[in-house]
């Protein structure tokens, strides 16, 4: 189990970053969007009256004269503002990827320190254990979680171990073999 809360965390975290920035893309979407002229009904373009030509064109008799830049500058403008947001998302994703690396060489410290601590308190019970009867070891195993036993039991001698699983009844025995 503790083996697979670090991959929890990583996987949440990234689940949670994910979501972060389809919000960011959802909520700059307006500021890429204001950018772009729509026309109003009355400046519908045109369809060409050509049936080869596929092309629409303005109506150049709406267009009024404050309109001084001309179509193209528009949508370059959307296009800049659509550049920047996208750098500003792209650099909020580095500084959670950065905080996302961090988190995991914490997590990796603090489950490497615990995982040892835990393998030396297995270890100084396995040792207790060997220089117990086989019977009283026995006893004392079958009062442990079946998970702690079995660690206890494979840190323990083999001919020790052996001995203390001939001391247990058979049907624990067998289900601490497993």
């Amino acid at each position: 189990m503790k083996q697979v809360i670090p991959y929890l965390v990583v996987s949440t975290f990234t689940l949670v970053l994910a979501v972060l920035v389809v919000f960011l893309i959802y909520s700059l979407r307006g500021d890429v969007t204001n950018g772009i002229k729509t026309p109003s009904p009355a400046e519908k373009p045109e369809v060409a009256v050509n049936a080869d030509s596929a092309v629409s064109r303005p109506d150049s008799t709406n267009a009024t004269k404050t309109d001084s830049l001309p179509p193209d500058s528009t949508a370059f403008i959307a296009t800049e503002r659509a550049e920047d947001s996208l750098r500003v998302i792209l650099e909020k994703l580095q500084q959670e990827t950065a905080k996302a690396a961090l988190l995991e060489q914490r997590l990796a410290a603090q489950t490497g320190g615990s995982d040892s601590l835990h393998e030396k308190k297995v270890k100084n019970i396995a040792k207790m254990l060997e220089t117990m009867s086989a019977e009283d070891a026995a006893k004392i195993l079958k009062n442990l979680e079946m998970s702690e036993a079995k660690e206890v039991l494979m840190s323990v001698k083999k001919k020790q171990a052996g001995k203390i699983l001939s001391a247990l009844e058979p049907r624990y025995a067998a289900r601490m073999m497993r």
